[in-house]
């Protein structure tokens, strides 16, 4: 067994819908481990979408395959009207006084900040979270932290709030910083509000928009609260979108192809940029003898990670289930060209069916156990070489 301080981080990014990939995955994690009971991974970091994911697996951290259970039981039955209000008349009523105030310079009406109503939500994680049984795994020594990001309107700055252990402090950064909490309901809301998607989420005085926005460096929070092996968990292929050859000119592109290139680059762009970086940074102190290390007043060390992404383009799957959103969503994305190209990343996102995220939980298990000998191997503390393949950065 090996000691907590070299047991493992697991980070779960954002993605809307595409965050049931991260349960296949984890799925396929807890059938390779085997029967055990505490979550092997006792910090947690999660952003938008994978935050609730991070939050369910943190609330049942005495048992890693009870909290796995009950997210593939959410996932499987999920929908549109849990997450938001998806019926015409709210549908046309929020994004009319939505596109209306932001077309005519007006401030809109308390509440319609956002193309869409997420109020569902809400009450979705009062009835599924107990933010209360997270210092009882403290305590026990079940869990040491639970990270939720969250981005401040009012500073731009990224905020990892966390709940852990005594021992752990707040960090500043530039434009970042790790703030204590006691974790609740309101900081899923705010981590999950996609701008001009999802309304602003209010934690104390201020407000706050979807972690993964200014989130440059999302390593940052399992480091800084002490992990030295970390396990991602995207919901997109890093190298991108590769679309069909084109049969004639390009067509202009649509509001949902500028959509869905903006939240690939938040929800994707800085987190391969970041592991790029950690490449670079785990050759570098290769190089270094640990003595000469140890005598240095640098304060770095080789951190071992595994990649866990999707094999299949997340968009061109949700075109399969696209006619399975409620006819107001649909009719919306259409006007919005999300059929075109690289638009249909903003369905995959907003597209919280069960058929597709049941698809994506097959993915997302598949995948995984597809690497096994790799998951293994980290779970066993070998070193892993590449964070990511060669051809992650075309």
């Amino acid at each position: 067994m090996p000691q907590r301080d070299s047991e493992p981080a697991i980070i779960l990014g954002g993605g809307g819908a595409r965050a049931a990939y991260q349960v296949g995955a984890l799925r396929a994690i807890a059938a390779i481990l085997g029967r055990r009971g505490r979550i092997p991974f006792p910090v947690l970091c999660g952003t938008s979408a994978g935050a609730i994911n991070a939050a369910a697996l943190a609330i049942n951290a005495d048992n890693f395959r009870r909290g796995v259970a009950r997210l593939l039981r959410w996932w499987r039955r999920v929908s549109v009207a849990e997450v938001y209000r998806a019926d015409f008349a709210a549908l046309s009523r929020h994004s009319a006084q939505f596109l209306a105030g932001f077309l005519m310079g007006a401030r809109p009406p308390p509440g319609v900040a956002s193309l869409l109503d997420s109020s569902p939500m809400a009450h979705m994680l009062d009835r599924q979270f107990d933010f209360r049984r997270l210092a009882t795994h403290i305590a026990n020594g079940d869990l040491r932290a639970l990270s939720i990001n969250a981005t401040s309107y009012s500073t731009g700055h990224a905020v990892s709030f966390f709940e852990g252990d005594a021992s752990l402090v707040a960090w500043h950064r530039t434009r970042r910083r790790g703030q204590p909490a006691r974790l609740s309901r309101a900081h899923l809301l705010a981590s999950t509000a996609i701008p001009f998607i999802f309304p602003a989420g209010r934690i104390d005085d201020d407000y706050f928009m979807d972690g993964s926005v200014r989130q440059l460096s999302p390593l940052s929070a399992p480091l800084n609260l002490g992990a030295r092996r970390i396990l991602v968990l995207a919901v997109g292929q890093f190298s991108g979108q590769r679309a069909a050859p084109a049969a004639g000119p390009a067509a202009y592109p649509s509001f949902a192809q500028a959509a869905g290139h903006a939240l690939s680059t938040i929800f994707l762009d800085n987190l391969a940029a970041d592991l790029e970086r950690m490449t670079q940074v785990n050759r570098l102190v290769d190089l270094i003898p640990p003595p000469r290390l140890r005598e240095s007043d640098i304060h770095v060390g080789h951190v071992e990670a595994l990649v866990l992404a999707p094999s299949k383009d997340l968009g061109a799957l949700a075109l399969q289930f696209a006619d399975r959103l409620p006819n107001g969503v649909r009719g919306l994305l259409r006007a919005l060209g999300s059929t075109q190209g690289t638009g249909a990343n903003l369905t995959s996102y907003l597209l919280f069916d069960r058929d597709f995220c049941r698809a994506l939980i097959d993915l997302g298990y598949t995948d995984t156990m597809a690497r096994r000998a790799e998951v293994d191997d980290f779970f066993a503390g070998a070193p892993n070489g590449q964070l990511l393949r060669p051809d992650d950065y075309v």
